[in-house]
């Protein structure tokens, strides 16, 4: 027969793998007006970016530095690389590789980008979002927020910027 200490751990393990974490997703609610270019908190530690709302984008992106993909184990793929906030300061992360996105370029082409999972923040809503990561270092928006994310969170009013009127806090953890 089981014990309660046994019972309990059990109920502990399944809560605690199973929840997700504040950061990664709240409860929607009704989606807030937001302007196409707003201020964006990537990752739990909240790095501040500018970025643009993009409902034309299925899933977002973000300019990343130093993008090294590597085999952890046989079969899984991880990525290092380095954001860069609009205040100078950098963080290093270390992911592992949802997919590979095929991007078609301007001029034809196609460009194979590793996708992570980030927490990301803007207007207040804190969600887990697809994001592949890009040298965006020719355009003038360092992340850009795409359907995937801001379905059921944010509506764009395209006449307007900085519209937020709620902070993104900061999470504990990254």
């Amino acid at each position: 027969m089981l014990n309660s200490r046994s019972i309990i751990g059990t109920i502990a393990a399944i809560l605690a793998c199973c929840s997700p974490a504040i950061a990664e997703e709240e409860p929607r609610g009704e989606p807030v007006v937001l302007g196409y270019i707003e201020n964006v908190a990537v990752g739990n530690l909240g790095l501040a970016m500018k970025g643009k709302l993009d409902s034309g984008a299925d899933t977002s992106s973000v300019h990343a530095y130093n993008v090294k993909v590597y085999k952890r184990g046989e079969r899984d793929n991880w990525v290092r690389f380095r954001l860069v906030g609009k205040d100078g300061r950098a963080i290093r992360y270390d992911q592992n590789v949802i997919r590979f996105a095929n991007i078609k370029t301007k001029t034809g082409g196609v460009i194979r980008r590793p996708v992570i999972h980030l927490p990301l923040c803007v207007g207040g809503r804190w969600g887990r979002a697809e994001i592949n990561l890009a040298d965006r270092g020719e355009f003038e928006y360092e992340i850009l927020i795409g359907r995937e994310f801001l379905a059921n969170r944010v509506l764009i009013d395209s006449s307007r910027t900085f519209m937020a009127d709620q902070e993104c806090e900061r999470p504990n953890e990254d």
